[in-house]
C-alpha cells in the first residue's frame, strides 16, 4: 500500500477552517496519527476531535480530512486504527443520538439544506451560519459516503477493533443500504466475535436490511448476550418487535450486556430505552423496566432515561401539572424515580430543563414533596 497521507500538502489547509479559524494545523495532526508514541497520537485524536469536530459542530476542514483518516485506518503501517475510522464516522453524522434508533433520515437532511439554500439571506446571520453549517455537515457525510467501498473493505480487517467501528460507520447511509446490506451479510456468516456481530447486526438494523431477518432471529435466541441484545435492537428497528424481542430489550434497559459498543457511547441501557420509547406501543412490563433502569442511573447518564421514561409514561407534556394523586400509576413512578435520583444527577441544568419541558419541578426538594417523599 502506498503512502496513506500521499497528497496532504496539496491541499490548500490554510484556506479551509475549523472551530479555531484556519485549518493549517491539521496536516501535522493527521501526520501525528501515524506517530509511534501513544501519546502523541492519543493528543492528535484528541485535538481533531477539538477542532474539525467541535461540540459535534463541522467546518470546512471537516471533508477535506476524511480522505486522509480513511487511509490511515485502511494503512497496517498506522499504529492504531479504529480512533481515525470512528472519527470518520463522527465527522459523517455528529454525536449519533441525534439519529438513534431509527438511523440517519438523509432525505430530510438533504431536503432542509436544500431549503435554507432557497432562503439564503446574507444578512441575517442566524440563517447564514445555519446554512454554512449545513452544507459542511452534508460535505462531510458525503465524502464519508463516498468512502465506503473503503470501510466495507475494513469489515474484513484482521483487527476485530477496525472491523466492528467498519459497520458501525457503515450503518449510517442508507442511500448506499445496496452495496452494504451484503458486505455485512458476509461479515456475519464468518464472524466469531460478539462485539464485531452486535456492530453487524445493529447497522443491519439501521440500513433496514429486511433480508438479514432469519440471521437476527438466529441471534436473538442465542446465547451470547451482547448479539442476543443487537439482535433486539435491529429487530425492534425493523418493525419486528413481538414478545421475545421486547423481552429482551426489557431486561437490558434494566440490566444491559458487557460490552464496548460504539453506538451511543456504549449506553446500552439508554438504546434499549430510547427503543422501547419508539414503539407504537409499549407493553407496561417494558415501561416498568425503563423505569427500574432509570433508577439505576445517576449523574449524566440519568439525562436521556429520563427523557425517555418520560414519553413512554407521559406521551406529551400535561400543562398545568395536576396533582400527583390524579396521574397514573406510571405517571406516578416516573415522578418518584426521578425525585430520588441522587444529587449528582440533580446538579445538572441538563436534567432540569428535562424536567421543565414536561411541567415537573425543577427543584429538586420541591420535587421530591410533590411525589409524596420525605
Amino acid at each position: 500500500m502506498g503512502e496513506p497521507l500521499a497528497g496532504l500538502d496539496g491541499v490548500d489547509w490554510a484556506a479551509l477552517g475549523h472551530a479555531y479559524g484556519s485549518a493549517e494545523d491539521v496536516p501535522g495532526l493527521l501526520r501525528a496519527l501515524s506517530s509511534p508514541d501513544e501519546e502523541e497520537r492519543d493528543a492528535a485524536l484528541g485535538d481533531l476531535f477539538t477542532n474539525i469536530f467541535h461540540q459535534g459542530t463541522r467546518y470546512g476542514a471537516a471533508a477535506a480530512a476524511v480522505p486522509f483518516l480513511l487511509a490511515l485506518a485502511s494503512c497496517p503501517g498506522t499504529p492504531e486504527r479504529t480512533g481515525p475510522l470512528y472519527l470518520t464516522a463522527a465527522l459523517a453524522i455528529g454525536y449519533d443520538e441525534a439519529h438513534l434508533p431509527s438511523g440517519v433520515d438523509i432525505t430530510a437532511w438533504r431536503k432542509e439544506a436544500a431549503r435554507l439554500r432557497e432562503t439564503d439571506d446574507r444578512d441575517d446571520f442566524d440563517l447564514a451560519w445555519a446554512l454554512r453549517s449545513t452544507e459542511a455537515e452534508l460535505a462531510a457525510y458525503d465524502a464519508v459516503r463516498a468512502g465506503l467501498p473503503t470501510v466495507r473493505t475494513l469489515l474484513g480487517d484482521d483487527d476485530a477493533g477496525v472491523r466492528a467501528t467498519a459497520a458501525y460507520t457503515a450503518g449510517w447511509f442508507p442511500e448506499e443500504a445496496a452495496g452494504t446490506l451484503p458486505a455485512l451479510g458476509a461479515l456475519l456468516d464468518v464472524e466469531q466475535d460478539p462485539n464485531v456481530i452486535a456492530h453487524a447486526l445493529v447497522a443491519a438494523g439501521l440500513l433496514d436490511g429486511r433480508a438479514l431477518l432469519p440471521r437476527l432471529r438466529e441471534h436473538l435466541a442465542a446465547a451470547e448476550p451482547l448479539p442476543r441484545w443487537a439482535a433486539a435492537i435491529a429487530l425492534a428497528r425493523l418493525g419486528a418487535a413481538d414478545a421475545p424481542v421486547i423481552a429482551e430489550l426489557a431486561a437490558s434497559s434494566t440490566s444491559p450486556p458487557e460490552g464496548e459498543v460504539a453506538f451511543l457511547e456504549g449506553d446500552l441501557r439508554l438504546y434499549s430505552a430510547l427503543t422501547i420509547a419508539a414503539l407504537d406501543e409499549a407493553p407496561p412490563d417494558a415501561v416498568e423496566a425503563v423505569l427500574d433502569g432509570l433508577s439505576r442511573t445517576s449523574g449524566e447518564a440519568s439525562f436521556p432515561m429520563a427523557g425517555a421514561a418520560l414519553r413512554l409514561t407521559f406521551g406529551t407534556p400535561v400543562v398545568p401539572l395536576p396533582r400527583f394523586a390524579d396521574l397514573t400509576p406510571a405517571q406516578r413512578r416516573m415522578v418518584r424515580t426521578v425525585a430520588e435520583l441522587p444529587s449528582d444527577s440533580w446538579q445538572w441544568g441538563n436534567l432540569l430543563e428535562i424536567l421543565r419541558a414536561w411541567g415537573l419541578p425543577t427543584v429538586h426538594a420541591e420535587c421530591r414533596r410533590y411525589a409524596g417523599l420525605a
